[in-house]
């Protein structure tokens, strides 16, 4: 399996571009939530299934937002390209409310003209330079990004709970923004597409996960009580709900497509 992606990558729409070449043959890998958006452009035969084991039908150029765990299997000479967005975008193409779309891989031919759809796609099938694809992304999709960009009340809000790493309780929230719990839970449904709580509590796990993967805290302990969770048990909870499996089966296997996202940097500037 080929990642191909570029450290400093900067741009006033994607926080970030990726490139998946498979060289041959991949087992289902599993896949968790980050938070974020993306648009995807899928090449030759891959499958996908949702946290119910269901399998998602997968268009060749699709947009998914902040849901569930999910796995995917690739075949040999099949291919990803990955723009990773703000978690709001998903509302502002759209218009949806983003619970109603969880889980759900999205044509984004309902959103972006067919012949615009088409031409993207073919002109991306051999480009492997992460400059040269974002430049064909901007050339086609450029017109849409002032639309897409539209800030939302929940952007200011999503930022602070990045910037906290997840360690707030909701009604933190509540202090900091004028909204209400009432009012922020269905913000946060229509536009991110999670409840503040399940939100926080996933950027709280992304953060941990990634310092359980660099493997320099002194004790599972030490780390589980840097992310303020209760005990082991509460952890555990978190691995199963964000990953759809335990610490250790999460030690024991082999996944690659996880291992590479969860070594780039989870908030990018």
């Amino acid at each position: 399996m080929q990642f191909i992606n570029n450290p400093k990558f900067r741009h006033s729409f994607y926080k970030d571009v990726t490139r998946i070449n498979y060289e041959e043959d991949a087992k289902p890998q599993l896949i968790s939530d980050y938070g974020y958006t993306y648009i995807m452009i899928r090449y030759g035969k891959i499958k996908a299934s949702n946290c119910k084991n269901e399998e998602v039908n997968i268009p060749k150029v699709f947009i998914k937002g902040t849901g569930n765990f999910f796995k995917v299997e690739a075949f040999k000479d099949s291919s990803w390209l990955s723009f990773e967005l703000p978690n709001h975008i998903l509302h502002n193409v759209t218009k949806i409310h983003s619970t109603k779309n969880r889980n759900t891989f999205i044509d984004l031919s309902f959103y972006v003209e067919d012949d615009i759809i088409e031409s993207l796609y073919y002109a991306l099938r051999e480009i492997h330079s992460i400059k040269e694809i974002t430049a064909i992304a901007d050339q086609h999709l450029r017109n849409y990004y002032r639309d897409w960009s539209v800030l939302l009340p929940s952007v200011e809000i999503v930022q602070y709970i990045l910037n906290k790493k997840g360690m707030l309780p909701v009604k933190e929230l509540t202090e900091v923004f004028p909204y209400s719990a009432r009012t922020l839970e269905r913000m946060f449904h229509k536009e991110v597409g999670a409840t503040p709580y399940r939100f926080i509590c996933l950027v709280r796990f992304n953060y941990t996960i990634r310092e359980l993967k660099t493997n320099k805290h002194y004790s599972l302990l030490e780390l589980i009580e840097q992310y303020n969770y209760f005990d082991q048990s509460h952890f555990e909870k978190d691995f199963k709900k964000f990953l759809g499996q335990s610490i250790k089966e999460y030690k024991n296997d082999n996944n690659p497509l996880l291992s590479n996202g969860l070594a780039r940097a989870y908030v990018k500037k």
